[in-house]
């Protein structure tokens, strides 16, 4: 087999940016100039602390417009799905276009709880393992951690520029496409990393 999957994983380290809005005109202001990581963390924080948000919401931007008391906009910036995208400029414009398109000129200056920006580096990581053929890759996605779960399933495709994840790409290239396929669809924002985990093992496994 010419094209081994080499398993990596990701590491974070978060900062404070220095932003931060006290109402809606300021918060467009920051998303129009914020670097592009922190568009990263506001929407993937939730993913990769396994769901912790203390509400359905699924990124900080849409929980920060509930606290606030702006609640179709927290509906309206939750069901952007960051995984429809791999490129980050492109999530920000859908987010600045989505907040613009619900809001209403006397909103802009509404004194708010503050939201402050935070931004993160990335670090990937490659592990020294590869898996030359199905049992291999299987046996790989069982060691591997929740956080090369997280790359190689979630952000890979970010760096990559493509929307299919890392293991259905690989899945792809080797003939297995009904696995791949099965892959594909799961959705992070339903299960957990571990979840998510154990039902890529559970695909691999299945005849």
């Amino acid at each position: 087999m010419s094209n081994p999957f080499c398993f990596k994983s990701e590491l974070w380290v978060t900062k404070y940016t220095g932003r931060s809005a006290k109402n809606l005109s300021d918060f467009l202001e920051a998303l129009r100039t914020i670097d592009q990581l922190s568009i990263f963390y506001h929407f993937y924080i939730n993913i990769f602390n396994y769901h912790n948000l203390p509400t359905y919401y699924t990124n900080s931007f849409a929980f920060w417009f509930f606290k606030n008391g702006l609640v179709i906009l927290a509906e309206k910036v939750s069901v952007i799905d960051p995984l429809d995208y791999y490129d980050l400029e492109d999530l920000r414009k859908i987010l600045i276009k989505v907040v613009e398109q619900n809001l209403s000129l006397s909103m802009l200056q509404k004194e708010l709880t503050p939201f402050d920006f935070i931004t993160v580096e990335r670090e990937i990581i490659d592990l020294g393992c590869e898996a030359n053929n199905l049992e291999e890759f299987k046996e790989g996605i069982k060691k591997s951690s929740i956080h090369s779960i997280f790359y190689h399933f979630i952000t890979a495709r970010l760096n990559k520029k493509t929307i299919i994840n890392d293991y259905s790409s690989w899945l792809h290239s080797i003939g297995e496409v009904k696995k791949a396929e099965k892959i594909n669809r799961i959705h992070p924002f339903m299960m957990t990393l571990y979840d998510i985990k154990r039902e890529i093992i559970k695909i691999l496994g299945e005849e």
